[in-house]
């Protein structure tokens, strides 16, 4: 009998959560091992400094979405006095600029997720659930071509000061594919976190450091900040499609709005005759995601290509069900010294601060496209448990995949790895299948792109789906995914 299964951005981060449910912890004990796991595995992407959305689905039917992102602080300073600038970072084929320094840290919510999870539906100490952390901090986690990757394209952020530089660049160079990343200082410091509490990340010695740190050389954090910061809980945002019950991220959050208004124009134009990749397939997504994107940039800029996300799925043999997806946005450069511990940018995210940066209103959850996505089938069941990265580009990649599943009826590894388009700012990004079978350029200049191949710009739409009473995983390999049952 499966004890569970899991669709990860990591296959460590998986295993964590394995271990944990071998043991005889539910989903939500293992989401929180996995999460200490992304710590190591993916530590561009997720960090105790980012911010996260849970979406929780419990056995008996209880549905809690979870906002742990970041907040912006309470108080600014005057701009003269802030530590923020540009970095520009170099994917290659093109280069793009980020906002960093110590002035581009909001609240971080990340560790007050982790400990709301735990205090109200896991069941295993904290000390077990961080163990598996533990081990991958201190003994390593061998470097894979995703994070080889991120470490090389994010240089800039990774080499600006010299704790990160002799973690992610000991010799001048990026970890290579194949070498073994250590973070020791991390597991020191969460062994020593899960000892003391909470309290301690936003009160203790690292909180104390970070507030020092922010008022010395720039940044916006207060001890008040820190001391306020609170887990938002409240219902998903919940549509229906087909006889299905979609539940995601609910405003302020733009992209669980997004991924609805996708859905409820393919649930009206998809055609059950069309055949999956068909040209009239392939003119209709088109159309319905440039519609969609075209009424969100009136109102909010979603020019950034590159997504420092991750995510993933856990659901457990009774039937609990729990998605998470996190950021540390690229980082901002600074490590809390001596904790491996990277802080976040995101008041350095042009697409967080539509109206531009440093004009965010103080005390406010920040926004988010990230849409951890959970279905139910027409008896109100669990059924799929979907989610990625890929800043702007998330709604519409995980829309594409569920549209897959739901209408054409695909196994949940054929959907993940189906090909997906992208249509925004008059730039449409097309997979292979999709090539030559799009809509003409009419009056206005579209810029089309031909991927060769399946490409990580397109997510890492990491999906469990539920047939029957068997549970079913994948991974999506355009960002390395991985899959396991237990």
């Amino acid at each position: 009998m499966q004890k569970g299964i899991i669709a990860a951005g990591h296959d460590k981060t998986a295993e964590a959560a394995a271990l944990i449910l071998k043991e005889g912890g539910n989903a939500f004990d293992a989401a929180i091992a996995a999460f200490f796991a992304t710590f190591v595995t993916e530590p561009c992407m997720s960090s105790p400094g980012g911010g996260a959305f849970a979406n929780i689905l419990t056995a008996q039917g209880q549905s809690v979405f979870l906002d742990c992102f970041c907040q912006t602080p309470k108080y600014k300073r005057p701009i003269s006095e802030i530590d923020f600038g540009p970095m520009v970072v170099n994917f290659g084929s093109t280069t793009e600029t980020f906002h960093v320094g110590m002035g581009s840290i909001a609240v971080p919510g990340i560790i007050a997720g982790i400990y709301y999870i735990h205090e109200h539906f896991a069941t295993l100490p904290m000390s077990v659930l961080v163990e598996p952390a533990l081990d991958l901090a201190r003994n390593g986690v061998v470097i894979n071509d995703f994070q080889f990757f991120d470490i090389r394209v994010l240089e800039a952020i990774m080499t600006k000061e010299e704790e990160a530089r002799n973690i992610f660049y000991p010799t001048g160079s990026p970890l290579p594919v194949g070498s073994v990343l250590k973070m020791p200082a991390l597991a020191d410091y969460l062994e020593f976190l899960v000892k003391e509490g909470k309290r301690e990340f936003y009160e203790g010695a690292v909180g104390q450091r970070l507030v020092s740190d922010s008022k010395e050389r720039g940044g916006f954090l207060t001890e008040r900040d820190l001391l306020d910061y609170e887990v938002k809980v409240s219902k998903p945002l919940s549509f229906g499609y087909r006889d299905k019950t979609i539940l995601t991220n609910p405003l302020p959050s733009m992209g669980g709005t997004l991924l609805g208004l996708v859905m409820r124009k393919l649930e009206k134009r998809y055609q059950k005759n069309y055949k999956a990749f068909s040209k009239e397939h392939v003119q209709t997504l088109q159309q319905i995601i440039d519609e969609v994107f075209r009424i969100e940039r009136s109102v909010t800029n979603l020019n950034k290509k590159w997504g420092s996300t991750s995510h993933f799925n856990i659901v457990d043999k009774t039937g609990n069900a729990i998605n998470i997806t996190m950021s540390n946005g690229e980082g901002c450069g600074y490590m809390v010294p001596g904790t491996n511990i990277m802080m976040n940018n995101m008041l350095g995210e042009a697409s967080l601060l539509p109206n531009g940066f440093h004009s965010w209103t103080a005390d406010t959850r920040l926004s988010s496209m990230m849409s951890p996505t959970l279905v139910l089938d027409a008896d109100k069941k669990f059924e799929i448990a979907i989610g990625t990265g890929g800043a702007s580009r998330i709604p519409a990649a995980i829309a594409q995949v569920l549209h897959y599943m739901i209408d054409f009826k695909m196994e949940v590894n054929e959907a993940v790895h189906a090909a997906r388009l992208h249509n925004e700012h008059l730039e449409l990004n097309l997979e292979p299948d999709f090539v030559g079978k799009h809509l003409p350029s009419t009056k206005e200049l579209l810029k089309v792109i031909n991927w060769e191949a399946p490409a990580m710009y397109f997510g890492g739409v990491h999906t469990i789906q539920r047939k029957g009473n068997r549970l079913y995983a994948a991974g999506d390999t355009r960002r390395e995914g991985f899959a396991l049952e237990v």
